[in-house]
């Protein structure tokens, strides 16, 4: 089967850490696949030595111009016709433009849209009522393009149909390749923290979280929840590892609340999810999530995780490791029987429960669409 996977931007975040897994795994199953995509440089460095060709289009971008995504539809368009695909897969919101151009190429690819988060559309996303009703317009027009929704989570799935975004869908958990991970030991992970951010960490207890800098993660919560994490936990030390838009705020906060020596951006690592085991819990303190590569990735690890209980992180995690989001008294209520617990070795249950998110599952699971 020849395949095309399409997403906005070429950056590193879910998303594409989602892309490059999916690819590498129907390329080992023997299919034909290609990777689209605009900006960015992180998919074609993951996929170089895999040998899985990558297009740039020049009009897919992050946009709100509408002359930019229907350029992108014709671009698409054009470029389907002179390359027949069985499947065009799109995973973003601009992306999803481009199913427009795929329909009305000559060549008829079957269409798949995987949602990987409400967005705009998330009741927690904080936008006007006129702004939400315009993007569900475009969302449904777009989606008249789509034979197929997949959606990373069941609550998603459920509130577009209690919204009539969709009639049906297939939820289709997120999956990571856990026979390729290769987590550094815990003191070899803070040693690099140590190295990196010149930080004394002997003793500390790291709060850790890997995602963008952006405002969907909600890491202000996290700095301005930290004063109070240090009065029950005075060793405490925070390290997020991610770049992005509100990088500048950020570290304006963190001065602001004097956590200069407590809170640390360590900026974007090639391969983040290596460090997971350097933190004594993983957070993701989230305004909206779809289905979380790096909560996965700390699943696998086996460190103890806390995360505001939004979007598919029930379905990841039971309640003990959620929390209501940016209630700071729910978070450090349970941070604090997190620090106290002695024992964190994962149960046999645990390790039945994240076989779901298992990239051979998932593959699978949108190969049956792909063929249906």
């Amino acid at each position: 089967m020849k395949i095309l996977i399409v997403v906005t931007k070429g950056e590193m975040g879910g998303a594409q850490v989602f892309v490059a897994t999916l690819a590498k795994m129907l390329y080992k199953k023997g299919h034909d696949v290609t990777v689209a995509f605009g900006e960015g440089s992180y998919l074609e460095n993951a996929l170089e030595k895999s040998g899985i060709p990558v297009i740039a289009f020049k009009w897919l971008k992050r946009s709100k111009n509408p002359f930019s995504n229907i350029l992108f539809a014709l671009e698409l368009k054009r470029f389907l016709t002179l390359n027949r695909f069985d499947v065009v897969h799109v995973n973003s919101t601009n992306a999803l433009f481009g199913a427009m151009g795929a329909k009305a190429a000559r060549t008829k690819p079957k269409t798949i849209f995987t949602v990987h988060g409400l967005s705009i559309l998330d009741p927690n996303y904080k936008a006007s009522r006129l702004i939400k009703k315009l993007y569900y317009f475009v969302f449904k027009f777009l989606l008249h393009s789509i034979d197929n929704v997949a959606f990373v989570n069941k609550a998603n799935l459920a509130y577009a149909q209690k919204i009539k975004l969709v009639k049906n869908g297939t939820v289709i958990y997120n999956g990571i390749d856990s026979e390729n991970l290769h987590f550094l030991p815990r003191q070899n992970a803070r040693s690099f923290f140590t190295n990196a951010l010149h930080v004394n960490l002997h003793d500390a207890f790291i709060l850790g979280s890997i995602g963008r800098l952006a405002y969907p993660k909600n890491y202000e919560f996290l700095i301005n929840a930290f004063p109070n994490i240090l009065k029950e936990i005075p060793n405490a030390i925070c390290i997020i590892i991610g770049e992005g838009p509100e990088r500048i705020t950020y570290e304006a906060l963190i001065k602001k609340n004097n956590l200069t020596s407590k809170v640390f951006l360590a900026g974007e690592h090639a391969d983040a999810y290596t460090l997971i085991k350097a933190f004594d819990v993983f957070t993701l303190p989230s305004e909206y999530e779809g289905m979380s590569m790096t909560l996965i990735e700390a699943l696998f690890a086996e460190v103890p995780i806390l995360a505001s209980r939004v979007g598919g992180t029930p379905e990841v995690l039971e309640n003990p490791r959620t929390f209501m989001l940016n209630d700071t008294g729910d978070f450090i209520t349970k941070l604090r029987a997190l620090h106290m617990q002695k024992d964190h070795t994962y149960s046999e249950a645990q390790k039945t429960h994240r076989a779901q998110f298992d990239a051979k599952l998932m593959t699978e699971q949108y190969l049956t669409i792909y063929e249906s």
